[in-house]
């Protein structure tokens, strides 16, 4: 029988790990606002995560 080589980790697995501290920091201020979540109510801490995934998205790609 073939061993299998170990799956490459997916792009969403790397861009969670890249961010992690970002990712925890929004999902602590949005439980912290359950159930009175409003829109744009943790926009700093999603800001910071999107800028952290963009970043993990195109910075591979660019070292191409």
């Amino acid at each position: 029988m073939k061993e299998r080589k170990p799956a490459a980790p997916s792009a969403l697995a790397r861009i969670l790990a890249t961010c992690a501290s970002q990712a925890k920091d929004y999902g602590r201020c949005i439980a912290a606002k359950v159930p009175e979540i409003e829109h744009n109510m943790c926009s700093k801490e999603f800001l910071a995560l999107r800028a952290c995934m963009q970043t993990a998205v195109i910075f591979p790609l660019l070292r191409k």
